[in-house]
């Protein structure tokens, strides 16, 4: 039989939208849950069922229910202005499917979806019925059957007549009755008084329906429930009318006009990057990727003589494999403004790889491939010969280099002979700078929700898993046209980019800060640091030793022996044995994770235990053990990933190893900074920010207050105990010490009285006031949040001293945000400004020092940035020479009404270290 799938789409979307998380938006702050659900819905249908005919129904309004029954539908709320605005966007994928959409006045969707049920039935197709709700379930029968989604919304059941039976014990067509009788809440059906669904069940069981019932009521035996039914009969004839689906909707609808038809794929594609359902791509049917116009040609790199190469996206690309095509690239190259570089090679860390070709393009539509390393026998040129030739054009500094993760670039050319001069622009910086809360910066990403082009993606070409191979494997003839691509499309993303960085104000900030701190990453993680793999090892043999006496000690009181870092084992212990109360519990039994453990601290003397064994084990396989495997068997030292476009705030992260999560208030943690040394010949120079956060927050809250204290040079969380304790400045204690300490650096991050109370051991009452006394001590700090609170409201943004912008698209939503998600949202707007500022500052820092550095000829060098502080390795001649290079450069980084200030310490490892005193320093900016 032809099959006809028929789809409510208001139930739909309604599901969706309730059921998938209320933060799944586009990176412009478009939410889209409702119709991701709603399309990934339709593909999974279009998909499994194969439909020969198909129709989505929508609502659209009042019906004839409402005219009949007032109360109809009135407990239920208005549909929110965020779904109803998802609305529009559904219907538009339903019509770029070239799927019909069936309304009708004055009925509901179920009425159409009925009435066309039933037609198809006459006329010999089989139903399917795609829904969000179990109202059709009334209309299943012989060949009509109801698909919906269950727990999960991606969880779906399909229900037939036998499905039915065996979920109600009741037929398709009595769910009418059984609705009549128990009522409906959602539809503001009324229930007959003391008539639930078992009892609802069983009456039709034995009477069939509603009117049966109604015969028979002296039949009834519970004397309260013949009561009820009889005293309620007209209303449950009125309820069997209501919740009746009708199946005469006049329509004119035709069944060719709801045969399948093939859909447009440009629009469809079209619709999937504005809403970016990228990952919805591959699920597109006989999908057809859109090809990629040829724009008009800007500069030809080979006149005539280019040899077009089959792609999946339309250019003029190029394999250049001869020493005479090699010179004249070289030459028309060099007459261009700025050029596109990329690289491909054998691994994703670029100090390990190996150089397998280089892609170049000036013009957009085009792009040349240089192999010099495949394994393929294919015709290829030397290194040396694309140094020799390319080699002055990268050095060239009135040449701009466009790259996409241009650090990785830079790597792997320098790595491999090639130099660098010029100004650069990274694509994916431009576009972390501009949308920060994107979820992927890769070319690919970028390209298909930019400029609307599906790229071949690198494991079409390298396979994946076990079977992944490299490019020096893969034919020049597959990487050419895919290596060209990639520049290509970096030029047109650098077209657009430009424009919007200067529309939106952040050009300064990211041609002045993100773009000339590249090459300095780029060279602190080739530099890398040194490490004390001896130090390590025995430190490792000491916590194995410290770690079993703790498991000896935590056995012991317990009682038995047992698995420590089993979940389900030490929760038995806790819980069951011990008698703790439980904190949270899993799918699979109690909770035992960092936080459960806390909770529990004090209350047996076994938790200290444990929680001292999962701190020193984490230490051993995160750090201890796993740093020197770490080190490079070229150089001898540990090289970390300084990542520029992972966060949100502008502050840099490191990776292999995350240098970040060491902790360095307990003393292993410490411990371990001691491990990273400076080489033979030179010491390391540590330079932290003092306080910069607090520094930043009194001078955008330009409050006198703490300006003053700040001027006055003062121990800041000192005088700021003095003030909400009410006594001298030399009276403060180290508790009321400890409580400022907390309040100034909570608050920055919109830290509320409970927030203060977990910190600090006081009670809610306590915090609460010791807030409100910060507050009137320092109102300009009130006054800056509740300013930022409504800014990031109204604009959606909030920014940084220098215009980095931070999106919050969920506060400027109208609905169903739920308040702790709201405060969340509104504790990080807060906190933006100040930590972005931060981070823009320590970079402006790193730019002064490293330029400084290199036009005094010095051979100090960074190697490290973490938080607010930069290592330095510096040679045992030049300590009083950089000192006071580090101090200027940092302190004057950006002005600040609370002056930057850095605390300097030097010594051979990055734990033991000595303090540069004020003196010190005074005295080398004298001699310098």
């Amino acid at each position: 039989m032809p099959k006809l799938v028929l789809i409510d789409g208001h139930a739909l979307a309604y599901r969706a939208y309730h059921a998938l998380p209320p933060d799944l938006a586009t990176s412009k702050g478009e939410l889209t849950n409702a119709v991701y659900g709603f399309t990934s819905m339709l593909l999974n249908v279009l998909r499994d069922e194969k439909p020969d005919y198909i129709a989505v129904a929508f609502d659209v309004g009042r019906t004839f229910r409402h005219e009949e029954f007032a109360e109809y539908k009135a407990n239920r709320a208005a549909m929110s202005d965020d779904l109803a605005r998802q609305i529009g966007r559904i219907k538009a994928i339903v019509q770029a499917f070239n799927i019909p959409i069936v309304e009708a006045p004055g009925y509901e969707a179920d009425d159409v979806i009925g009435t066309l049920a039933l037609k198809a039935s006459e006329d010999g197709l089989q139903t399917l019925i795609v829904t969000g709700d179990t109202d059709t379930f009334q209309l299943i029968g012989p060949d009509v059957r109801v698909l919906t989604s269950k727990g999960r919304f991606a969880e779906t059941m399909i229900y037939d007549e036998d499905a039915i039976r065996a979920r109600y014990g009741l037929t398709p067509a009595q769910l009418i009755d059984f609705k009549a009788l128990k009522g409906d809440p959602t539809d503001n059906i009324p229930k007959v008084p003391g008539v639930g669904d078992k009892t609802a069940e069983q009456l039709l069981q034995q009477f069939g329906t509603v009117e049966g019932v109604l015969e028979h009521v002296d039949e009834i035996k519970s004397p309260k429930v013949r009561e009820a039914i009889e005293a309620n009969r007209a209303q449950i004839l009125q309820n069997k009318h209501l919740v009746t689906i009708t199946s005469n909707v006049p329509l004119t609808l035709a069944w060719d006009d709801c045969r399948m038809h093939a859909y447009d794929p440009e629009r469809v594609t079209e619709l999937f990057r504005e809403l970016e359902f990228r990952s919805l791509m591959n699920r597109l049917p006989d999908r057809r990727p859109p090809a990629v116009p040829t724009p008009p040609a800007q500069l030809s790199l080979f006149g005539e003589e280019l040899a077009l190469e089959p792609h999946r996206v339309e250019g003029r690309y190029e394999t250049v494999d001869t020493p005479a095509r090699l010179a004249r690239l070289a030459t028309q190259l060099a007459q261009a403004p700025a050029i596109v570089l990329d690289v491909e090679t054998t691994a994703v860390d670029p100090l390990q790889a190996d150089l397998v070709g280089l892609a170049l393009t000036a013009a957009e539509g085009q792009g040349v491939y240089i192999p010099v390393g495949h394994q393929t026998g294919d015709r290829q040129l030397s290194i040396e010969a694309v140094i020799d030739q390319i080699g002055p054009i990268l050095r060239d500094a009135r040449i701009e280099k466009i790259t996409h993760n241009g650090k990785y670039d830079l790597t792997v050319l320098l790595s491999h002979g090639f130099d660098f001069a010029g100004d650069l622009f990274d694509t994916m910086v431009a576009a972390w700078l501009l949308e920060p809360g994107r979820q992927s910066f890769k070319l690919k990403d970028l390209a298909w929700a930019k400029l609307a082009v599906e790229m071949t993606q690198i494991t079409e070409l390298i396979g994946k898993g076990k079977e992944q191979t490299t490019m020096a494997q893969v034919p020049v003839a597959q990487v050419a046209p895919y290596a060209a691509a990639d520049v290509d499309m970096t030029l047109r993303l650098a077209r657009l980019q430009r424009a919007e960085l200067q529309e939106k104000g952040l050009a300064k900030l990211f041609h002045d800060v993100e773009m000339p701190l590249v090459p300095i990453l780029t060279e602190m993680e080739m530099t890398g640091v040194a490490l004390d793999v001896a130090y390590l090892q025995q430190l490792s043999r000491e916590l194995y030793e410290r770690c079993n006496e703790l498991e000896r000690q935590i056995h012991a009181m317990a009682g038995y022996a047992f698995n420590i870092n089993s979940t389900q084992q030490l929760g038995g212990l806790l819980f069951e044995q011990l008698k703790l109360p439980p904190v949270k519990r899993t799918k699979t039994g109690y909770s035992t994770d960092a936080s459960v453990l806390e909770s529990l601290r004090g209350k047996h003397d076994i938790v200290d235990l444990l929680l001292e064994y999962r701190h020193l084990t984490k230490l051993k396989s995160t750090y201890i053990d796993a740093l020197p495997l770490l080190v490079s068997p070229r150089t001898g030292r540990v090289h970390t990933s300084y990542n520029q476009t992972s966060t949100v705030t502008g502050r840099l992260s490191s990776s292999n190893p995350n240098l970040q999560n060491i902790p360095i208030r307990t003393e292993e943690g410490r411990r371990i900074r001691r491990a990273f040394i400076a080489a033979p010949g030179y010491t390391l120079l540590a330079a932290d920010y003092s306080q910069v956060e607090l520094r930043i927050l009194a001078h955008i809250a330009k409050d006198e207050g703490l300006l003053a204290a700040f001027r006055r040079g003062e121990d800041i969380h000192a005088s700021t105990a003095a003030t909400i304790f009410g006594v001298p400045l030399a009276e403060v204690i180290p508790g009321q010490r400890r409580v400022a300490k907390s309040i100034n650096f909570g608050l920055s991050y919109g830290m509320s009285g409970y927030g203060l109370a977990q910190r600090t051991g006081l009670s809610q009452t306590e915090a609460d006031d010791f807030i409100k006394k910060y507050f009137a001590s320092y109102p300009g700090v009130k006054t800056y949040m509740d300013r930022t609170r409504r800014q990031a409201a109204r604009q959606g943004y909030v920014e940084t001293l220098l215009g980095r912008r931070r999106y919050f698209p969920e506060l400027q939503s109208t609905s169903r945000i739920h308040q702790a998600a709201r405060q969340s949202a509104e504790r990080e707007a807060i906190n933006m400004p100040i930590q972005g500022s931060a981070a823009d500052i320590m970079k402006i820092a790193m730019i002064h020092l490293h330029r400084a550095l290199e036009e005094r000829k010095l051979g100090s060098r960074i190697i490290l940035q973490v938080h607010d502080e930069l290592v330095l390795e510096v040679p045992h001649a030049e300590k009083d020479t950089v000192i006071p290079i580090v101090c200027e450069a940092m302190e004057g980084a950006f002005e600040l009404a609370a002056p930057l200030k850095v605390d300097l310490k030097m010594g051979p490892n990055w734990e033991e270290m000595e303090a540069v005193d004020d003196h010190q320093i005074s005295v080398n900016n004298l001699l310098s």
